[in-house]
């Protein structure tokens, strides 16, 4: 090579110590590289070391981004450029990778990418080293000439090559390093992905009871997404809407839906795909369902159940991939919990007021009596008839009769938690069975129940007609030790809340209790 000269054994032995220095230095900045933080900050020590020790005047480390086919200036030490770029094509990288055991050239004789050259003609580089591993292409390193102005000795040029190969293995290194945390990084992921929707998944599985099933849905759908604000419809094919059957956060949302006029709703419809939808297309959509949202059909072998609605985390945002992944794998399991809920419903519920049918409250009623006396707490029970009912189907006929039915289900089902039990107990006569409830609870529920069915009226035959109703309250253990007891002394109270004028509540005495 030009600019060679030949050391007296002096200056070899002094550049033996220096070289075993260096290399000592640069096993542990190779170390220092691998970090998670600090990969620039290193990189330039390493330059710098490889600079000082050879006493030259400038330089830079050049790496290869095998994504893009791009070789980027990383970092240098007073070159012309800071910022520099280009792209690889095929045949370069293939004749860098392939370039031999020869890896260190003065920069006249290198046989690559003439254009590094062209790019810092004023930045007197002596030579340019490839950064390899094996055949695998790391980058390049340029260094300038000796601030003395002295030519390079061999020795000096066999330990640049030497240097070189340690620092194309040190970076390397950290290149697969950090490839190895990005993919445990993403196997975490995966791993927190299925734990989610394990969890969800297996919270709705057992729940046969609709409307829990569909509290616990949503709940768990903002734990997936993180979202704040959404709800959850059931379509009713009958009456072609939309029914509201749970929903979180401060959003007010209409009891139901109809398909009319909303092309969105008849979209998510006809299709049964998810929906999103940035911006909305009319001003209901954006009052209801927000500036940005997403729509997932829930779905069981083909039947559209309804949908859930999840507005945007924040103004103007999309719903990452990653959530829309999860919400729809999630979605299909709900379709399936749904359909089976409904199906439990079906057969435990009284079709025309969906209450609860009698016995399925004599299976509930002596279980939350179990539950109370195991956990020690109170049960309250409620009795309730439709005063002159039988009048209204001689009066009006049956069919209004019913409509009655359904009013003061309607109103009961609006008055109650989710975890009480509305129950038709046969005919006008009505139960409601309310877990951990004390005596007072117990009457301010049945009084609300009372005004609320008081105020409202039926119109029939062009007349408005009053409904109201009477009932009687029992509390467990105050008043019975028993399912059987605990009926009798309620429908006691109601007996004497008919009997004493009707259209009020009356509570079960205390010497009501079974001896």
């Amino acid at each position: 090579m030009d600019q060679v000269i030949k050391p007296d054994a002096d200056q070899l032995q002094q550049q033996v110590l220096r070289y075993e220095y260096v290399l000592g230095a640069l096993s542990d900045i190779g170390g220092e590289l691998c970090r998670v933080t600090g990969f620039d900050v290193q990189l330039k020590s390493l330059l710098h070391l490889i600079l000082g020790t050879l006493g030259v005047s400038r330089g830079g480390i050049f790496l290869f981004n095998s994504n893009d086919d791009t070789l980027t200036l990383r970092c240098s030490w007073k070159l012309s450029k800071k910022e520099f770029q280009i792209s690889l094509s095929k045949e370069e990288i293939a004749s860098l990778e392939n370039s031999g055991e020869i890896t260190t050239f003065p920069i006249h004789d290198f046989p690559h990418l003439p254009i590094i050259k062209e790019s810092f003609p004023t930045d007197d580089l002596f030579g340019i080293s490839i950064l390899k591993v094996r055949e695998k292409f790391i980058g390049i390193l340029a260094i300038g000439n000796k601030l003395k102005k002295e030519p390079f000795s061999e020795k000096e040029i066999s330990f640049l090559t030497t240097l070189s190969r340690n620092v194309a293995v040190a970076i390397n290194n950290f290149f697969l390093l950090s490839e190895l945390r990005e993919t445990n990084k993403q196997l975490d992921e995966k791993i927190k992905e299925v734990s989610i929707l394990y969890q969800a998944t297996q919270m709705i599985a057992s729940e046969l009871q609709l409307q829990s099933l569909l509290d616990m849905a949503m709940n768990a759908t903002s734990e997936i997404s993180k979202v704040t604000d959404g709800s959850i419809w059931l379509f009713d094919d009958e009456q072609q809407k939309f029914i509201l059957k749970s929903h979180l956060g401060g959003t007010s949302f209409p009891e139901s839906i109809s398909l009319e006029n909303h092309d969105i709703l008849n979209e998510i419809l006809s299709k049964g795909e998810i929906l999103i939808s940035n911006p909305p297309q009319s001003e209901f959509e954006k009052t209801v369902f927000g500036d940005s949202f997403i729509m997932i059909p829930i779905m069981h072998q083909g039947e559209f159940l309804g949908m859930m609605h999840l507005r945007e985390k924040s103004p103007g945002s999309e719903f990452p991939e990653r959530d829309q992944k999860l919400i729809r794998v999630f979605a299909l399991q709900l379709g399936v919990a749904v359909k089976n809920a409904k199906l439990y419903e079906q057969a435990i519920t009284d079709g025309m007021t969906h209450l609860y049918l009698h016995r399925y409250f004599k299976t509930r009623l002596f279980d939350e009596i179990k539950r109370a006396e195991r956990f020690k707490r109170h049960l309250a029970l409620i009795m309730m008839d439709i005063d002159h009912f039988k009048k209204f189907n001689d009066n009006y006929g049956h069919q209004m009769g019913d409509e009655v039915l359904k009013r003061v289900a309607s109103i009961m089902r609006k008055a109650l938690r989710t975890h009480d039990i509305p129950v038709r107990y046969g005919g006008e006569e009505f139960a409601i069975v309310l877990p951990e409830t004390e005596l007072n609870g117990a009457l301010a529920v049945a009084e609300r129940i009372r005004r609320m069915i008081e105020s409202d009226d039926l119109e029939m035959l062009e007349k408005r007609v009053k409904i109201t109703c009477s009932m009687g309250v029992s509390v467990y253990p105050e008043n019975a030790k028993c399912m059987e007891t605990l009926i009798k002394a309620a429908d006691q109270a109601l007996y004497d809340s008919k009997r004493n004028g009707r259209n009020q509540v009356t509570p079960a005495p205390p010497e009501s209790l079974e001896i």
